[in-house]
């Protein structure tokens, strides 16, 4: 049985602790619901969480990154792998959109159960 998202998080580092959790978390959940929001990151899902965790667009694209590294310092690659199938990760370092889609595609049944996400398109 698979784990859930924040069992996940925690296995590689990520806390609740770390300022881009939430960030992190509400960006899977928008990506799970509308996974075409991912080809404008910036606007379609940055720029809604910023609105709703009352922080700047900024600190939402950074804090998202500090969560990436976190995950990657503490084996993210092979959890990545796990989650895709792809051993590209030890590689190279994904890109924050990769792994809020990696974290969406892989929790979307979890996640549109827990959240039946409020309207987030402004």
């Amino acid at each position: 049985m698979k784990q859930n998202m924040q069992s996940t998080l925690q296995s590689v580092g990520v806390f609740r602790h770390y300022c881009g959790y939430p960030h992190f978390v509400l960006s899977v959940t928008i990506a799970a619901k509308e996974p075409d929001r991912l080809q404008n990151i910036r606007k379609e899902i940055y720029l809604p969480v910023a609105r709703l965790c009352h922080a700047e667009l900024a600190n939402v694209e950074k804090n998202i990154r500090t969560i990436r590294d976190v995950m990657m310092r503490n084996d993210g690659a092979a959890l990545l792998e796990e989650m895709t199938g792809n051993s590209c990760w030890e590689k190279r370092m994904p890109y924050p959109k990769e792994i809020i889609g990696i974290f969406a595609e892989y929790f979307a049944d979890e996640l549109q159960e827990e959240n039946p996400l409020f309207s987030t398109r402004s």
